[in-house]
């Protein structure tokens, strides 16, 4: 501020030799009215070439004959900026009569006073304002051709209650999942429903041999408990094979990593070692689905995967006691190899148990036992000493550490109620309460790509940004808990004993399913297992098929088996930038059965929440399905709106200029500033948008009263539908009448067109 008003002050006395105050500029403006305007419109540009040429002389020489350029200027160029003025109303009038199909001729039979009065509403109503205008007819078109689809839906006769379907499929709320069920309930028997991708799961989660946990839960919420993964029991014989095998390829990581950093090694690295990253180089970028499978065959054969499983079930106080034992135990073997070099056949549970005591102990004497061990595995009191306090300080095994741990520990797994509670809030949301098939499966969500900072935008939002396999582990194992179904059956929803529950997780860049825990499926259920992979592999190929044709490379329509074989070239090709379309498009969030939308083609638009109002008589579910869901849905399509009204300022540009930056986000070539939003390639075709960025339209059936409450009673939904950020439409089934809520809070009933 202080340079520009230094700036503003030098100026005006240079050009008008005054002080650069306002008063001062004000005045001189009223003294000098001629210059003023002459001088306004010149920077305006709208003076002819040869007034502004003579105004600039004048400004120059400061000179005082503006009065006589201004009255040639009235004389000279005002009659013809009149005339073109008027010519330009006619065009103008002339263009809004043939717009709204009527005979021009009518123009010339109107009065001149009734052609001013429109000509002045449409300067009225300038260009500035005409963007909010066209954005309601945009979305208008959009939305009245898809409750058009659904009102001609819901006015079909009630079809009569099928035979027992041969399973149903859960699947994420995800706008991708709309083709793959309506191509999935096209090929047979199958029933599917709509729910968000942590199936109400909220979870921590940390894979087998990984240090870190993720956090499997929308990002509005909280989560309190833990869930490990663990090889299952009978792998006891091939663990330590795996985890030796695990440490040689992490230390191998480790070592060109290292070279790599190092400041004098990567000039002895590139001469040596150089040959050995060309093969990845030529494999990724001539044979990407040739190496991708040769590689994967190698991890197969060096890293077999082994059948894990979930601690789902919270440990007993006594079980927790000796997890954490177990834990500390195991940490003290580890140090004594690390800090003395013991050998494992020197190191006895003795010395381990009393080394672990004396850490957790404090100070004072060593017991005798400790003493005898240690002189036995050949330790000298120094290295004794060296160790415990090791233990205490870099392993943690002290008083404080433990409460931790123990801590931590109570929190991994379900209580029994708590299980319950997640299995029959999940069912009764999602409206799966009777009927039952012999298989359900609850199917998470995750993507495959090479070279994509944005890798994780293509996962499961509800998770956040994380694939949802071990939601749907998590909610398959508590729902075949027979002590979940028997307190289940009290509730009032009974599954029979031959239904038994699946976790799947459907790669939405392939569209490949993989079916987890079969281990735990009985025999008698083989053959409806084999039909539902039939059913799936087949509903894979017809999704990629479909999905194959909104990609701007593929100009023909190809084969079911063509298109399988394209996809899955995208997703390992490391130069694709457009491995899939992602949630582009997104349009509307409907909340409903799936009665309202079976058999519709939604073209990948829409997320399908599904949801029965009969089974929420207290308006829970409801409340949680506007404040959560559709609060996640909102997000995502405003982040895919602005990216897509404007990329530059709003998205992150094209992904070809994008540099990493740490783990942080991404830049533009050069240019430091981290960027925002979503890629140019993610939601534009060329330079036509992929993505019609338009605002969410909300759907549910429901009572209006019920929805009215939610709205009083939160903040969020009043500022979503009055600020109409979300337009919200009803399908109230008490008169079943369409209605559109406005801002006002009022409801008014939707027509037929």
């Amino acid at each position: 501020l202080w340079y520009a008003r230094e700036l503003v002050h030098k100026v005006c006395l240079e050009e008008l030799g005054i002080e650069g105050r306002y008063d001062a500029v004000t005045a001189y403006m009223r003294a000098h009215a001629e210059e003023y305007y002459l001088r306004r419109q010149r920077v305006a540009g709208r003076l002819p070439a040869l007034y502004a040429e003579e105004v600039d002389r004048l400004a120059h020489q400061k000179g005082n004959g503006w009065s006589t350029v201004l009255d040639r200027y009235r004389t000279d160029v005002v009659p013809r900026q009149e005339a073109a003025a008027r010519r330009g109303a006619a065009r103008r009038l002339l263009a809004l009569v043939r717009s709204l199909e009527i005979d021009p001729a009518q123009l010339a039979e109107s009065a001149p006073v009734d052609l001013k009065q429109l000509v002045d509403w449409m300067e009225a109503f300038p260009e500035s304002d005409h963007g909010p205008v066209w954005l309601n007819a945009f979305e208008a078109s959009y939305q009245d051709r898809l409750l058009g689809q659904l009102r001609t839906r819901t006015n079909e006769a009630a079809r009569p209650a099928p035979t027992r379907p041969y399973s149903q499929s859960v699947y994420c709320i995800d706008v991708r999942s709309e083709p793959f069920r309506r191509h999935l309930e096209s090929v047979g028997l199958h029933e599917t429903y709509g729910f968000a991708g942590f199936f109400a799961a909220f979870i921590r989660y940390r894979a087998w041999g990984k240090e870190h946990d993720t956090e499997q839960f929308p990002v509005i919420m909280r989560a309190k408990n833990e869930v490990h993964e663990i090889p299952r029991s009978y792998l006891d014989h091939v663990i330590l094979k795996h985890e030796s095998r695990t440490k040689m390829v992490h230390a191998g990581h480790t070592l060109l990593h290292d070279l790599k950093e190092n400041v004098v090694t990567p000039y002895v690295m590139v001469e040596s070692l150089g040959w050995f990253y060309g093969f990845p180089i030529f494999g990724k970028t001539l044979l990407p689905s040739l190496y991708h499978r040769w590689t994967a065959w190698l991890r197969r054969i060096f890293l077999p995967p082994i059948a894990t499983t979930l601690t789902v079930d919270k440990l007993a106080p006594a079980e927790t006691v000796d997890m954490l034992v177990a834990e500390q135990r195991a940490t003290v073997r580890k140090a004594l190899q690390e800090l003395s070099g013991l050998r494992s056949s020197r190191i006895t549970p003795e010395l381990v148990e009393a080394l672990r005591q004396r850490a957790l102990s404090g100070e004072g004497a060593p017991a005798p036992s400790l003493i005898e061990a240690a002189t036995n595995a050949g330790l000298s009191t120094e290295s004794l000493t060296r160790v415990v306090d090791a233990l205490r300080q870099r392993y943690e095994i002290n008083q404080r550490s433990a409460s931790r741990q123990k801590e931590r520990i109570t929190r991994t797994g379900f209580t029994l109620d708590e299980q319950i509670l997640t299995v029959d809030t999940a069912l009764r949301m999602m409206g799966l309460t009777k009927h039952f098939a012999r298989l359900v499966l609850f199917c998470a969500h995750g993507s495959t790509s090479e070279n994509n900072p944005f890798e994780s935008a293509l996962d499961c939002g509800a998770c956040g940004g994380n694939e949802g396999k071990p939601n749907a582990r998590v909610l398959a194992m508590m729902a075949n808990n027979q002590k979940v179904r028997d307190r289940l059956a009290k509730n009032g929803i009974e599954i029979p004993s031959d239904t038994h529950f699946l976790a799947g997780q459907v790669d939405t860049s392939t569209d490949d399913v993989q079916l987890f825990d079969l281990e735990d499926a009985p025999p008698t259920h083989r053959a409806d297992i084999a039909r539902l992979l039939e059913a799936l592999k087949e509903t894979a190929r017809l999704t990629s098929q479909e999905r194959c044709a909104r990609f701007p490379e593929v100009t023909t329509t190809l084969t079911a088996h063509k298109a399988a074989s394209h996809v899955r070239r995208r997703s390992v090709d490391w130069s694709q930038v457009r491995p899939e379309w992602g949630l582009s498009g997104n349009t509307a969030f409907i909340v409903g059965r799936r009665d309202l939308t079976k058999g519709l083609n939604l073209e990948g638009r829409v997320f399908l929440h599904s949801y029965d109002y009969r089974e929420d008589p207290s308006n829970r579910l409801l409340e949680v399905l506007l404040t959560a869901p559709q609060v996640v849905a909102q997000w995502i399509n405003m982040e895919h709106y602005f990216s897509a009204a404007d990329n530059e300022v709003y998205g992150s540009g094209s992904k070809i200029y994008h540099n990493v930056v740490g783990r942080i986000g991404i830049m533009s070539g050069p240019w430091s500033d981290l960027r925002l939003g979503l890629a140019r390639q993610t939601v534009m075709n060329g330079d036509v948008p992929y993505h019609e960025p338009m605002r969410l339209l909300t759907i549910v059936e429901a009572p209006r009263e019920r929805i009215e409450k939610l709205i009083a009673r939160h903040e969020v939904l009043r500022h979503f539908y009055h600020n109409e950020w979300v337009h919200l439409v009803a399908l109230d089934p008490n008169d079943g009448v369409w209605y559109r809520y406005r801002p006002t809070g009022e409801w008014t009933p939707i027509h037929e067109h």
